[in-house]
């Protein structure tokens, strides 16, 4: 597997609890860190929130590896 992270700084009012919980937004699971994991396709994406950095860490797998 691949993996590949990108962050967002200087991000207020970016609130994952608010984006994955909303109830339409579905598929996303918590994970113990407080980030939250999603699967599309041959894809993993990991989704965190710190201070005012946003951290996405997409792990590739499958044939695309």
């Amino acid at each position: 597997m691949k993996e590949q992270i990108f962050i967002l700084e200087n991000f207020k009012d970016f609130e994952p609890k608010h984006i994955f919980e909303c109830g339409q937004c579905f598929r996303w699971n918590k994970q113990e860190d407080g980030s939250y994991e999603g699967i599309f396709g041959e894809n993993i994406l990991n989704v965190k929130k710190e201070n005012n950095k946003i951290i996405f860490k997409r792990t590739i797998k499958g044939k695309y590896n």
